[in-house]
């Protein structure tokens, strides 16, 4: 919902408008629920008297209109790349993507053997690192590519 000054409204918002009964029920309802209405602020700034009745006056003088939101959207034009035969091709039969699943790690205490559940630790991957953390079943989640030659895991803290 919007309110335009009559004076500047375009074709297109002239052609969306409420009809001024309608537009009279919406906007008392809207001011009866403080809901806030785009443009109320600049009806409002021209008035004498700051009140909500000098809204709906000039509402029903038809001095100010209420635009329907699909005045905004009746505008909106697909582009014609949108539809290129080379785009709808790949949409068709998309081409194959890599599967990623993780090679999973528990890490346990070494002296008693539980699980160590949600624990910082850096992975390090063919010398490249990372901070992680652990699930909940002290399991390390890795994304490994294929031909790794060396993995090694720190744990942060006691």
């Amino acid at each position: 919902m919007r309110l335009v000054n009559e004076f500047e409204l375009t074709d297109q918002e002239r052609q969306h408008t409420w009809p001024r009964e309608e537009a009279l029920v919406l906007v008392r309802q809207a001011l009866q629920d403080r809901e806030p209405i785009e443009g109320l602020v600049q009806l409002r700034a021209g008035l004498l008297i700051d009140i909500d009745s000098e809204v709906l006056d000039l509402i029903e003088r038809g001095e100010w209109r209420l635009i329907k939101p699909d005045a905004d959207y009746a505008e909106w034009i697909m582009p014609n790349r949108a539809f290129d035969p080379k785009v709808m091709a790949l949409m068709r039969n998309p081409p194959v993507q890599p599967s990623r699943s993780p090679t999973l790690f528990r890490l346990l205490n070494s002296a008693t053997g539980e699980p160590l559940t949600h624990r910082n630790y850096t992975a390090a991957v063919d010398g490249v690192t990372a901070p992680r953390r652990t699930d909940g079943a002290g399991i390390a989640h890795l994304f490994l590519s294929p031909g790794v030659q060396r993995i090694s895991m720190v744990i942060i803290g006691g």
